[in-house]
């Protein structure tokens, strides 16, 4: 009897752990003016597969938000996760947006020592990137200077190298939860001008330290080396050419009155400026996680805390000048 009651007593607490660290309910799928598809493109002999939301009111050659998820999620978890912001804004306003779908999971990106199957494959990313530009191009008259990608995780660390690969190609790009690695770390080019970029980062993130060294799951399996959110800020700065110190300023709440209903998170913005236009963003979430702010969906709180009045998605298209 008495191993019954403790196997009985360990079950729920592994279902209380369960539903307190690792369950992220679904949001409810809003009304769209037009429905999600999926579609398949070939790249380097390869089929390549992704989401595509394209909204009833389209503008004349809109801009294209594309969307890079995190490590092991999907396309459709990345609209899940994003609360699907992007595609009710893209009825708002009238852009394109892509759900690509990694290479098992992930993304080939500059930190030369992970351990991914699109790392070790050397998988053409860049180039599928590229493909999806060109064919919306042509599909749907997206307007060629106004291309931008906003990743996750692993998909910001895809989308920093797009950002200093691709800024013929990429207009901007908002990184969440991604540095830039280290020097020694590196495998892509470290001079010349990119893409505009804006990075959120958490200072309390469990996976990607805000302060800089092993990106980490969890603390156990080592997944790529970066600097600090500081010195990625600066770095690129440093290579559009401005060297002069950034405007500071705190984001006041915005969904309360007070910090504390908001878990004591709140978030300061550094802006590098150039000719009068913001070059590189810095948004610092202090006592944020490994997540995308936002208030609709509810990230895993094994990932650390969201802010609720900070909206990555929002904030990103802001920053896009959509």
């Amino acid at each position: 009897m008495n191993r019954i009651i403790i196997v009985g007593t360990l079950l729920i607490l592994l279902i209380v752990a369960y539903f307190y660290f690792a369950y992220a309910p679904v949001p409810n799928e809003p009304h769209l003016s037009s429905k999600i598809e999926q579609a398949t493109i070939q790249v380097a002999n390869q089929t390549r597969n992704y989401l595509f939301y394209v909204p009833k009111k389209l503008s004349n050659k809109p801009a294209l938000i594309i969307a890079l998820h995190g490590t092991g999620m999907n396309a459709d978890k990345m609209r899940q996760w994003t609360a699907f912001e992007f595609d009710q804004l893209a009825d708002q306003k009238g852009f394109v947006v892509i759900y690509p779908n990694g290479y098992k999971g992930n993304w080939n990106d500059c930190r030369s020592n992970v351990p991914f199957p699109a790392k070790k494959e050397n998988i053409d990313d860049v180039g599928f990137i590229q493909s999806l530009v060109d064919q919306f191009k042509k599909d749907y008259g997206v307007d060629a200077g106004k291309v931008y990608v906003f990743g996750f995780s692993n998909g910001g660390q895809m989308a920093l190298r797009l950002a200093m690969e691709e800024p013929g190609l990429i207009a901007a790009v908002s990184a969440i939860g991604a540095n830039l690695p280290t020097l020694a770390t590196c495998s892509c080019k470290l001079e010349g001008q990119t893409s505009r970029v804006m990075l959120v980062t958490g200072t309390k993130d469990p996976i990607n330290p805000y302060y800089g060294g092993d990106v980490t799951l969890f603390g156990f399996k080592k997944i790529g080396t970066v600097i600090s959110a500081q010195a990625s800020a600066e770095s690129l700065a440093e290579r559009n050419g401005i060297t002069t110190k950034p405007l500071t300023e705190k984001i006041q709440n915005l969904k309360e009155n007070n910090l504390e209903e908001n878990n004591g998170i709140y978030t300061e913005r550094k802006s590098w400026t150039k000719a009068g236009q913001t070059v590189v963003e810095l948004c610092t979430i202090y006592g944020g996680g490994h997540v995308i702010p936002q208030s609709k969906f509810r990230f895993p709180k094994l990932m650390g805390e969201t802010s609720k009045s900070f909206d990555a998605p929002q904030q990103a298209v802001s920053f896009f000048g959509l």
